[in-house]
């Protein structure tokens, strides 16, 4: 969000909506990805649900990823015939806009099978991402609250997976990165809806988790 417009500390009603078909198609696709599936099959599965859920269509591509196919989330990132195994990650990142214009954006890693070190992966990208969140504070700088996940990562074997070393962006209707990117550099101060993904992994498989906060003037919102 630009400019000098006021903003109040309920994230509009459009915005709710958006994330929480963002978030709900996800979180069924996660639920739906099985052994053998292909990266491409749950791209299309992914997409369908997007207007089943009473979206228009999305805003940017949707990403899918299985095993190595994890290390990368980027728009420009072309679904597979790579197949999901029985012990393997999976990651769906998805971007519905709404009639009204409005954009979500949510991503969730899956894990199937047993795999103590998947396992243990995804469980701290949870933690990471729990801490972040718990940390927002209206107010904040994008480079603090990336330093927040800085700090949390220091404490783990991982490292930090995007391309363009930040954990998220800044998100409007019908618009997004206005505002930058939360990382190192970036010393605005949050205002509206910023999408935070934190994506961390080794060079075998990477792990992602992506909600919206929306920076009120003295309170900040998750959207659930």
């Amino acid at each position: 969000m630009t400019g000098n417009e006021e903003i109040s500390d309920e994230p509009p009603a459009g915005l709710v909506e958006a994330q929480r078909i963002a978030i709900r198609v996800a979180e069924r696709a996660a639920q739906a990805a099985h052994p053998g599936q292909t990266e491409r099959e749950l791209h299309r599965i992914v997409d369908r649900m997007v207007i089943e859920e009473g979206a228009l269509g999305v805003w940017t591509a949707t990403t899918v990823g299985f095993g190595a196919g994890t290390l990368s989330c980027y728009p420009t990132d072309v679904p597979s015939d790579r197949a999901l195994w029985n012990l393997d990650l999976g990651m769906i990142d998805v971007h519905p806009v709404t009639e009204g214009g409005w954009w979500g954006d949510c991503t969730r890693s899956f894990l199937v099978g047993e795999n103590h070190a998947q396992k243990e992966a995804l469980a701290t990208i949870e933690s990471i991402h729990a801490a972040v969140l718990a940390a927002a504070r209206p107010g904040m700088r994008a480079c603090d609250w990336f330093g927040v996940f800085a700090e949390e990562l220091s404490r783990t074997p991982y490292v930090l997976l995007d391309r363009l070393s930040n954990i998220g962006h800044s998100l409007t209707a019908n618009s997004s990165y206005d505002d930058g990117y939360i990382d190192a550099s970036n010393e605005t101060v949050m205002r509206g809806a910023w999408a935070v993904e934190p994506f961390i992994g080794n060079r075998l498989y990477g792990v992602k988790r992506e909600d919206v906060v929306w920076f009120g003037p003295t309170r900040c919102t998750v959207i659930s």
